[in-house]
């Protein structure tokens, strides 16, 4: 067996990266038209502001989860850093 020559291993490799960079493209470029997608049938589907209902309890519309979709990840929650307070060291110069 002939070992491969260096340039056709540098046009399959460049065929490949091009051929999964487009694929990739394509994805992504689906599953946002598909969110923006739904982001507008959502915002079409709420009342405008002047026909708000008077309950207390808005309605939250939530999504069924994807098979696809990435878990979601809790907010972390910022909490501030505890100091004591040191008080003030007087000296006494005579």
């Amino acid at each position: 067996m002939t070992t491969p020559r260096p340039r056709a291993v540098f046009i399959g490799s460049l065929s490949l990266f091009v051929v999964l960079f487009v694929v990739l493209t394509f994805e992504l470029s689906a599953g946002a038209s598909s969110s923006t997608g739904k982001a507008q049938k959502t915002a079409k589907a709420r009342p405008a502001p002047a026909e708000t209902k008077t309950d207390s309890t808005p309605e939250i519309e939530e999504e069924a989860p994807s098979e696809y979709a990435e878990p979601e990840e809790p907010a972390a929650e910022y909490v501030e850093p505890e100091y004591e307070e040191v008080p003030p060291v007087v000296t006494t110069s005579s």
